[in-house]
């Protein structure tokens, strides 16, 4: 990134944690234990909330508080990958509406498959395309709706699908088309 990220260490670029690691490998790594740990907890007990940004945002703090300070903030610079994803000034506004759309629609509750799919992948790429955090918000992501899915009467094996295809889906979903992600996402969801 060419601007100053407040969240990184400006000599080494590595995100600024909890263990003031600054080697990029050793980071990765200690980040990727503390929040599967994390994740693990998760499917086994359930995140009260009700579905909304500040839900979210404990899903990330749950998850990432070991580690990073600033875990459950909504970030606070614009970020992207292969795309830009939302501008952080929107994020709360957007969100905002986004999961009120969500409770409209009663969580997807008692929903067959088909229309669930469809809804379930249309909330999924919309928050990707948000990603209101500054790390971390794929893993975020996958546990507030593998447990959102639970509550409404579905599983939802996302460790069954393969990363390379699912990163590529999201990434186009946020520019054209969700078909790639609803056909991946409808090989992994199951009644619960």
């Amino acid at each position: 990134m060419t601007f100053e990220d407040p969240y990184a260490d400006p000599v080494t670029g590595v995100l600024r944690n909890r263990f003031g690691l600054t080697d990029k490998s050793a980071c990765d790594a200690a980040e990727t234990r503390l929040s599967t740990l994390r994740v693990e907890q998760l499917a086994v007990q359930p995140l009260p909330g009700l579905y909304d940004l500040a839900h979210l945002q404990a899903f990330h703090r749950h998850i990432f508080g070991d580690f990073y300070e600033w875990a459950g903030d909504l970030r606070r610079v614009d970020i992207r990958r292969s795309a830009m994803f939302a501008a952080w000034r929107q994020i709360e506004p957007y969100g905002a509406w986004l999961f009120e759309e969500l409770r409209k629609e009663r969580f997807l509750r008692d929903v067959a498959r088909e229309p669930f799919l469809d809804r379930f992948t249309h909330y999924f790429a919309e928050v990707n395309a948000l990603h209101p955090f500054r790390e971390g918000n794929g893993r975020t992501q996958r546990a507030f709706f593998r447990q959102l899915a639970r509550e409404a009467g579905w599983r939802v094996a996302f460790h069954d699908l393969d990363p390379t295809a699912f990163n590529e889906a999201c990434r186009v979903s946020m520019a054209a088309s969700v078909d790639d992600l609803r056909a991946l996402l409808a090989a992994v969801i199951t009644p619960a």
